[in-house]
């Protein structure tokens, strides 16, 4: 393999068990506007800004015309949920893994769909100092499965993309750092392998990387 200089992480399937509780955060949050949600396909739209997330559940299962404000009150009514009511941890091994790869050398980078707010918060002591760069969708212009997520946080490590390798568990996610011109490595956290076969490599979980970097 290439040798790369950074790795860039998702968060929410990657570094955090989060994706049971954020699926019961939106069936609540959906519930109250009485539109069904289905898990798998919450699921494969992982890496989606929240915003998006809405939009996408409200366009599918209603008429209703002000999609864009309606869409603002389900992500408050998500968050809040999410907030009080999640049992989310951080993956075995994650930690292990983020600080295997900075003894290594290498910059480590996290570029999510979830709020800045939400993943500090679970990222909280000397851990998220590990990150040299944390991008998330509440602070881009441009969210997954589009490259600039990815192309912004190369530039603010000041690094090409190619020197990048970009740790995801989605689709999107994995368009997002292919188009971005990144080596992708696919963990099978949430999603089975059929799913992830677009990226370069597909591992078990997270621990394996320590295996291949």
């Amino acid at each position: 393999m290439k040798i790369f200089k950074a790795v860039l992480f998702d968060f929410d399937g990657v570094i955090g068990r989060t994706m049971e509780d954020n699926y019961k955060a939106w069936k609540y949050a959906l519930s109250t506007y009485k539109i069904p949600i289905n898990k798998n396909n919450y699921f494969l739209l992982e890496g989606m800004s929240t915003f998006k997330t809405a939009r996408y559940f409200l366009k599918i299962n209603s008429q209703i015309k002000n999609i864009n404000n309606l869409a603002k009150e389900i992500v408050k009514y998500k968050e809040k949920h999410f907030s009080k009511n999640n049992t989310s941890s951080l993956y075995n091994g994650a930690k292990s893994v983020v600080k295997y790869l900075k003894e290594k050398d290498y910059c480590i980078g996290m570029v999510s769909g979830g709020s800045y707010n939400r993943i500090s918060k679970m990222l909280n002591g000397s851990f998220i100092k590990n990150f040299d760069v944390i991008i998330t969708a509440d602070r881009v212009k441009k969210c997954k499965p589009h490259p600039y997520p990815y192309l912004i946080a190369a530039k603010r490590l000041s690094l090409k993309p190619s020197d990048c390798i970009s740790i995801e568990n989605a689709p999107l996610g994995i368009e997002s750092a292919k188009r971005a011109g990144m080596y992708c490595i696919a963990v099978c956290s949430t999603l089975e392998r059929e799913y992830l076969r677009k990226a370069d490599k597909i591992i078990n979980k997270i621990s394996d990387l320590k295996k291949i970097l």
